[in-house]
């Protein structure tokens, strides 16, 4: 049993461990769907910590295998349901909520947070997806658009919105 434990450790580990030192190099586009509880990162979490609290529970206990068993599973259900709640779940959120292209943002509304004084550049804050994203301006036309004016996303040039008032 203390193979089975060193192995599975092993596995958790030297996933997290090649994660950590070649990132996507050695990546393969995996994606679980809508099941986010078959991630690698929750599969990972699971075996590191069910094979090492059992290799530890094994060597330092005199608790029977059924015991260490047990332990060790409610253990790593635990650990990877905080690791999927606490980080795959929100990166999923995230990834989900990443902005559109600009040329998608056209036609949007908008809220000045910086004025834009023509031919300068100001600042917008727009909201996509639940989220606030702020991006810099220029005007469509008019001189001078001051802070907190409602605008209108018209264009876009080379990363910059091109806006006009209402």
């Amino acid at each position: 049993m203390d193979i089975i434990m060193l192995v599975l450790f092993g596995i958790g580990a030297g996933y997290a461990l090649l994660s950590l030192v070649f990132g996507d190099w050695l990546g393969f586009d995996f994606h679980s769907g809508d099941l986010p509880y078959l991630s690698p990162t929750v599969i990972a979490t699971f075996l590191n910590v069910f094979g090492g609290i059992g290799y530890m529970l094994l060597n330092q206990t005199d608790w029977s295998m059924i015991a260490v068993a047990s332990v060790s599973l409610i253990s790593a259900l635990a650990v990877s349901s905080v690791v999927l709640f606490a980080v795959v779940l929100p990166l999923h959120a995230a990834q989900k909520g990443m902005a559109k292209s600009a040329k998608a943002m056209i036609g949007l509304a908008a809220e000045v947070v910086t004025a834009i004084k023509a031919p300068r550049l100001g600042e917008i804050v727009y909201e996509q997806g639940g989220t606030r994203h702020s991006a810099p301006a220029k005007s469509a036309g008019e001189p001078v658009i001051s802070q907190g004016t409602s605008v209108r996303i018209v264009g876009e040039m080379a990363g910059t919105f091109v806006v006009e008032t209402w």
